[in-house]
C-alpha cells in the first residue's frame, strides 16, 4: 500500500529525515537511498509518496519513495481514503440499523420511557479508536498509532532481555491492547494502578487478542519514531 506525505524533517549531511502522513498524521523514518537514483536531494516541505516497511533492525521506515510531480498520486490515494471511509460508514449505518431494529422488535419499552435519553450509542469512537480498529480488522503491523485507555489489568514485568512493563489498556471502542513498555531505555510508571487512565504514542502490531503496543520511549540510535506514555501528566519516554 502507498501512503502520501510530505517531508517534515530533513538532515541533509546525515541523509535522512522523516515524513509525516497526510492521512494519519504519523511519522516514518527514511533515508536518501531510499529515493530513486539521479533523483533531487530532498527538502522540507517536499510531497512524496512512498511504502512503509520493517526492515532487518525491526524499525519501521518509507521505501519505494517518489516525488509527487502532479496530480495522478494525490488523485489515487484520495480516492482510495475516500473508499474506505465510505465502506467504513456503510459498516457502521448497518450495525445502527440493526441495533434500532432490534430495540423496535425486543425491546419497545425502551421508546416510551420519558427519561431514557440515549438508548442507541453510549460513546462513539475517536479517531485513533477507528485507526487502531481498522489495523486490527486487518490485521495490520508496524503501524505508528496514539490514544488514550483504562488500565484493566497489571502483568509481571518482562525481565527476559531487554526489560519490559507490561499492562492491559481498555479503549473507549472496546479494545484492548498489552503495553510493553521498555524500561531499560525509558522510566517504569511505578504509580501505575489498575482503572488508571494512560495516554500513548508508539507502534502498533497485531495479535488475535487486539494488538501489542511497544517503542513507547525514544529512540537512542535515532532512526525510529520516538514514543511515549502519559500517566497523570506525567510523560515517560
Amino acid at each position: 500500500m502507498r501512503y502520501q506525505g510530505k517531508i517534515t524533517t530533513w538532515k541533509d549531511q546525515k541523509g535522512f529525515g522523516f515524513v509525516t502522513t497526510n492521512a494519519s498524521g504519523e511519522k516514518a523514518f527514511f533515508h536518501i537511498k531510499s529515493f530513486p537514483k539521479h533523483s533531487k536531494r530532498p527538502v522540507e516541505g517536499d510531497k512524496i509518496t512512498y511504502e512503509l516497511i520493517k526492515d532487518k533492525d525491526n524499525r519501521i521506515k518509507a521505501e519505494n519513495i517518489r516525488y509527487v510531480v502532479d496530480n495522478t498520486a494525490s488523485d489515487n490515494v484520495s480516492k482510495s481514503i475516500s473508499i474506505e471511509g465510505s465502506h467504513m460508514k456503510k459498516i457502521l449505518l448497518i450495525a445502527v440499523a440493526l441495533l434500532l431494529a432490534y430495540l423496535f422488535f425486543n425491546a419497545p419499552s425502551a421508546f416510551e420511557k420519558n427519561d431514557v435519553t440515549s438508548p442507541i450509542v453510549d460513546k462513539s469512537f475517536d479517531k485513533s479508536d477507528t485507526i487502531i480498529a481498522n489495523a486490527f480488522s486487518n490485521h495490520q503491523s508496524n503501524l505508528q498509532i496514539s490514544g488514550q485507555g483504562v488500565v484493566t489489568k497489571l502483568l509481571p514485568d518482562d525481565n527476559s532481555g531487554s526489560r519490559h512493563q507490561k499492562f492491559i489498556i481498555k479503549l473507549s471502542s472496546g479494545q484492548t491492547l498489552l503495553v510493553a513498555h521498555n524500561i531499560d531505555l525509558a522510566p517504569k510508571i511505578n504509580s501505575l494502578r489498575q482503572g488508571d487512565s494512560v495516554q500513548f504514542y508508539g507502534e502498533y502490531e497485531w495479535n488475535g487478542k487486539g494488538g501489542v503496543l511497544h517503542w513507547t520511549h525514544r529512540d537512542p540510535k535515532g532512526s525510529h519514531v520516538d514514543g511515549w506514555l502519559e500517566h497523570e501528566g506525567q510523560k515517560y519516554q
